[in-house]
């Protein structure tokens, strides 16, 4: 009896600790491209936060739902700032994908999410990510069907130094700006997106002739997208002063 109960022990506390299952110990990405085929019935139902505070994820408000199956949890910290793209290709339904910044955020508003009650892609499209931060993908479902199969791709859909020169310029100007930035580029950009360190998007406006004002801006750092008219998307790191 004592070996049945030392063993059953064993084997409880190491399905508990499964790397993946808990934020504290998460399966980490080392470099992109990442590609990885799983299921969540090998992590557990570890997080089930309440679903009486709702949070937007898709076209609904029911976000918190989509973690109450069993999770699995990735740590992906990029070693320069620039956009990335995460999917979950020909996912089942009831499926959610979600990016935290921090393991103590699970539950409260994601970084960026997709969830569905189809089946069919969940995709995260450039999303911002800053150096040295560590973001955190969750996968999990609703409690019914509590378990996925998966496929996990995270590409980098950042332009580099290259591809700037042998392609378009793009320069802001003033940088620290204080009220207008102009947008120094040979394309016409359609909109920015202001993301601060976190990855939390803090405007998203519409720009005429290259000119915009970041005025309601707070003092710091942020990662700029900016989107030309023919739906290219550019990274630039950008410092509002006083």
């Amino acid at each position: 009896m004592k070996k049945f109960y030392f063993l059953f022990l064993f084997v409880a506390v190491s399905a508990f600790s499964q790397q993946g299952s808990l934020c504290s110990d998460p399966i980490v990405i080392a470099a992109l491209p990442f590609s990885t085929t799983d299921n969540t019935a090998n992590y557990g139902d570890n997080y089930d936060p309440p679903t009486s505070t709702p949070i937007a994820c898709g076209a609904g408000t029911a976000g918190n739902y989509y973690l109450s199956g069993n999770d699995v949890i990735y740590a992906y910290t990029p070693t320069t700032s620039g956009t990335v793209k995460i999917e979950i290709p020909s996912s089942v339904a009831w499926t959610g994908l979600f990016v935290f910044s921090s393991c103590a955020e699970i539950g409260a508003p994601p970084v960026a999410c997709n969830c569905s009650s189809s089946s069919g892609n969940r995709t995260i499209n450039n999303m911002p990510v800053m150096a040295g931060q560590t973001y955190y993908i969750v996968i999990s479902s609703w409690a019914s069907p509590q378990t996925i199969a998966y496929t996990l791709n995270i590409t980098s859909t950042s332009l580099n130094d290259a591809d700037f020169r042998n392609t378009k310029t793009i320069e802001l100007y003033p940088n620290p700006v204080r009220n207008e930035l102009t947008i120094n580029a040979d394309l016409s950009i359609k909109s920015i997106a202001v993301f601060n360190i976190n990855g939390q998007l803090m405007m998203q406006k519409s720009v005429s002739n290259n000119i915009v004002s970041l005025s309601e801006l707070a003092v710091g750092y942020y990662l700029v997208q900016l989107t030309d008219t023919e739906g290219n998307v550019f990274s630039k790191k950008l410092l509002k002063s006083n």
